[in-house]
């Protein structure tokens, strides 16, 4: 609660107030009013006419303007002083004592009227302080309902208008936009994997890579244009008065290089890339839902043609982008309806002529679309966060299938089982294959995890301790597609492994590429220097495994040993192989690996 006027300090800074009065005489009363004050101390600029104010430096400095109206109406001079002094108080000094004159006074913008034989130095001071204590309020109000109006607006995180703000922008831009036959511009801008980025470094690096990515798009962007972030990590950019849609591709180019650009975040630097779907009025739609959905429909499609690229809508893509959708929602109940299916490739040991392993892999008997690979509906399952599900069943499912074979005499068998990198970096996958492997009752040396190459260096030392755990747990651990990534060979010896499987596109070029065949043996050697198993992945042709056979690989995996297959009919291979070796035992340049 604010101090009374009686209570202020006479050292208190001294108010600036700007005296209007024409008659000297009154000016000179008003004054003497003024400094006879004891609770207040008043810094006085007489000035005779408000022209003569308005010209005035010191004039725009006033807290508050004491206008002196004399006998005279004043209504006009006080319009006048509050057009020229719109955030000043005004007090209005007069002859009249009519109480309706005085209500009109403050009708007109005044903050107090008082008559001139009550411009007394205590109730003038009071009235003066009162009226500033009121000017505040209303500001301090005026501020507070400002900043419910930004915050209802605005992304808290980002600063960035919000849905719907720019849904209200979009709407003024396309009225414009009619009236003067311009095209608008919606971009749709989704940060390619952020998720990861947010699990794997927490959410304050999150944030803060936001907040980056914010600035990063508004650096592109005109004064006329506006951005908005829609949530999590979706942003639209609004480019009205386009003449050529053309530019909105340069917009969008602009974008691509900037987010390319690192953002320096605490003691890293992280860049990422985006998808842009783009859509234009008016050929795209009228609506401003209309131009959001189908620049999010091309975005989607930018997606899935690779990402970190660029789209305009096409009407053919909604087609794509509805199969998305019916896709992303059977995913969460495909396994509960029974529709997932798993099948499993033999993994050949060319040295005694038996399968030694299974891959599991999976299918999905749609009902509407179809029998359908994996490839057609896993990145919706890693996009939309079905992962998680679809991998736990999986993993229970082959295990589950792992221990009945043990059941027939099996006991050698390995069962390998695809890890996401989304489920890599979740910290209670351990948990679960433990779980899934007392439910099944499979032993753990007999389960084998595929971890991609790509995911083990995001974070050292966290990809060493995951390993560490599933190695205490009993089970096997290989790098899926070794030879694709980017790992740091030094690091190898630093990962609790079990096997390399060389990615088939090594393999398929065997027969017409020299870099391959160096590439191949180098993987196999240092396999066999680290002691781990080679498994070689995508053999197809009685060549391809004499080579490999002779470089030391003997673990091989491909349609030349049989393509994948449901459990009953491979129940059956492991007691008669689709292959067979007739010819003994290949080549070989050096010691053989060991038994899995």
């Amino acid at each position: 609660m604010a101090a009374s006027p009686e209570a202020q300090s006479v050292t208190s800074p001294a108010i600036r107030l700007l005296l209007l009065a024409r008659e000297e005489s009154a000016a000179r009363r008003l004054r003497g009013a003024l400094e006879a004050s004891r609770s207040n101390r008043f810094e006085i600029l007489w000035i005779p006419r408000i022209t003569q104010a308005v010209e005035h430096p010191d004039a725009k400095a006033a807290q508050i303007v004491v206008l002196d109206v004399g006998s005279g109406p004043g209504f006009e001079l006080l319009t006048q002083v509050r057009l020229r002094f719109p955030s000043v108080p005004v007090v209005v000094v007069g002859e009249s004592d009519d109480e309706a004159f005085g209500m009109r006074i403050l009708a007109t913008g005044a903050r107090a009227y008082l008559h001139r034989d009550e411009a007394r130095p205590r109730l003038l001071a009071t009235t003066l302080w009162n009226a500033l204590e009121s000017h505040r309020t209303i500001l301090q109000l005026g501020s507070t309902r400002e900043r419910a109006r930004h915050l209802a607006s605005h992304d808290q995180l980002t600063g960035l208008a919000n849905r719907t703000l720019f849904q209200d922008q979009l709407s003024r831009a396309l009225a414009v936009a009619r009236r003067g036959r311009h095209k608008v511009s919606v971009l749709y801008i989704d940060l390619d994997g952020f998720k990861a980025i947010n699990d794997s470094l927490g959410h304050a690096v999150g944030d803060g890579l936001l907040r980056g990515i914010a600035r990063q798009i508004t650096s592109c962007l005109r004064e006329s244009d506006s951005a908005a972030r829609l949530g999590g990590d979706e942003f639209a950019v609004l480019l009205p008065g386009l003449h050529d849609e053309r530019d909105a591709a340069l917009v969008a180019e602009k974008l691509l290089a900037a987010l390319n650009r690192p953002i320096p975040l605490r003691n890293r630097a992280l860049a990422t890339t985006a998808s842009i779907g783009i859509a234009v009025y008016p050929k795209d739609g009228a609506e401003p839902d209309d131009l959001l959905r189908k620049a999010d429909t091309a975005m989607y499609v930018t997606k899935e043609r690779g990402r970190n690229a660029y789209a305009f809508f096409t009407q053919d893509m909604n087609a794509s982008v509805l199969r998305r959708a019916s896709l992303e929602a059977g995913l969460r109940e495909a396994a509960e309806k029974r529709e997932f299916l798993l099948c499993y490739q033999p993994q050949f040991d060319v040295r005694h002529e038996r399968i030694v392993g299974a891959e599991a892999l999976l299918r999905w008997q749609h009902p509407q679309l179809g029998a359908l690979a994996p490839g057609e509906f896993m990145p919706v399952a890693e996009e939309s966060g079905a992962i998680f599900a679809v991998g736990e069943w999986v993993l229970r499912e082959a295990c589950r299938q792992a221990a009945r074979w043990r059941q027939e005499d099996h006991r050698e068998l390995l069962v390998s089982v695809n890890v996401s990198p989304q489920q890599f970096r979740d910290t209670s996958l351990g948990e679960l294959v433990r779980d899934a492997l007392e439910d099944s009752g499979l032993s753990p040396g007999r389960l084998e995890l595929d971890i991609t190459e790509g995911c083990l260096l995001e974070d050292v030392e966290a990809t060493v301790r995951t390993l560490q755990e599933f190695k205490r747990l009993g089970v096997r651990i290989s790098i899926d597609d070794f030879g694709t990534g980017y790992s740091a060979l030094s690091y190898l010896k630093r990962l609790p492994i079990d096997a390399l499987k060389i990615d088939q596109s090594f393999v398929r070029s065997l027969a017409t590429d020299a870099a391959d065949v160096t590439i191949t043996k180098t993987i196999v050697r240092l396999s066999q220097g680290l002691r781990l198993t080679t498994i070689a992945e995508g053999v197809e042709t009685m060549e391809q495994l004499l080579m490999l056979a002779s470089f030391g690989c003997h673990r091989m995996q491909g349609f030349l040993f049989g393509r994948p297959a449901p459990p009953e009919i491979f129940r059956g291979w492991l007691t008669k192989p689709p292959f067979r070796w007739i010819k003994g035992e290949p080549p070989r340049e050096s010691d053989p690996d060991g038994e899995p």
